[in-house]
């Protein structure tokens, strides 16, 4: 996640919304001032932080993921380690 004094990356992905949520979510923008854009990365931002089972499950996968990037010595001293 980009801090604030750096300029975020921005990726173009296609979304389908249902009808009444892009209306709303137009009307939400045009309310606040600024793009539909900008509302659904802060939306999106918000929702996901405040989700703790999420942010529970993805600690568990970063913590699986750096497992599996230990260098393989160390690695095979871990598994024997925890077999012993």
């Amino acid at each position: 996640m980009a801090r604030d004094s750096e300029q975020p990356v921005t990726l173009e992905r296609k979304v389908r919304l249902e009808q009444d949520a892009g209306e709303l979510l137009e009307d939400y923008a045009r309310f606040i001032g600024i793009s539909a854009e900008d509302v659904l990365n802060i939306v999106l931002k918000k929702m996901i932080a405040n989700d703790m089972e999420f942010q529970s499950w993805l600690s568990q996968q970063n913590v699986q993921q750096q497992g599996s990037q230990l260098p393989l010595e160390l690695s095979a001293c871990l598994v024997g380690t925890e077999a012993a």
